[in-house]
């Protein structure tokens, strides 16, 4: 090889280094924001939708006055109204401190009104013979929202084995494996993701997103490119 091609070489390949570090760079402070909005939030609190639901099975029931007003706190963070809502909440766990539903439902409408810290603390207040699924995977969330990563990672997991199919907490969990700086198991993650969704463009860049965090620039190049049109 010449000296000049070989000089050409170097300049070439010094250039594509400069590039994939800018871009890694570019990637890693942008991602910031999906931080910050990536981690699932918890669904609202939903009125009762029939008598079931309601307690309401036999004929001549009444409405006792704490599942009124707790159907009223359901109502009131349906509307927005939080901190109407929180005050029935209060009452009604005053009354029933043990209502672990209701308790649950609270640190919701904690977490939609802002006070993420609160909500937290509220769910820390359940026994584990009270803690369902649907409040394990909220106090996950509620705790990467607060970069408490190994915690919220373990309780991903523990909420997966019992539900491996659900791929959009396994999402949840790649992404704060991510943000610790875990890029393997993240990786493993994704992938696990792709196999059943391959054709799922968002996973795919995010995938793409942690090779090239974890060094894979040429891999993160190809992935990346899959999910762009010509």
């Amino acid at each position: 090889m010449s000296k000049i091609s070989f000089g050409k070489l170097w300049f070439a390949t010094t250039v594509l280094a400069s590039m994939l570090s800018i871009c890694a760079a570019s990637l890693a402070m942008g991602s910031e924001k999906d931080r910050s909005t990536a981690v699932g939030e918890p669904a609202p609190v939903l009125p009762a939708a029939g008598p079931k639901e309601a307690g309401l099975t036999a004929e001549g029931d009444e409405i006792p006055a704490w599942r009124a007003r707790w159907e009223l706190a359901r109502l009131l963070s349906y509307t927005k109204r939080f901190d109407e809502s929180l005050k029935e909440y209060r009452k009604l766990l005053g009354e029933k401190p043990d209502l672990a539903e209701a308790r649950t439902e609270m640190a919701k409408v904690l977490y939609w009104a802002g006070h993420k810290a609160e909500a937290l603390k509220t769910l820390e207040q359940l026994s584990g013979g009270q803690t369902t699924p649907e409040t394990k995977l909220l106090k996950a969330d509620l705790l990467a929202s607060d970069k408490r990563y190994p915690e919220a990672i373990q309780l991903y997991r523990e909420y997966l084995k019992g539900k491996p199919a659900d791929l959009a907490v396994r999402f949840r969990l790649a992404q704060v494996l991510s943000w610790s700086g875990q890029y393997p198991p993240a990786l493993q993650e994704y992938e696990t993701i792709l196999s059943q969704k391959p054709d799922d463009v968002q996973v795919r860049r995010h995938y793409a997103f942690v090779l090239s965090w974890a060094g894979e620039f040429g891999r993160a190049a190809k992935e990346l490119k899959r999910t762009l049109k010509e």
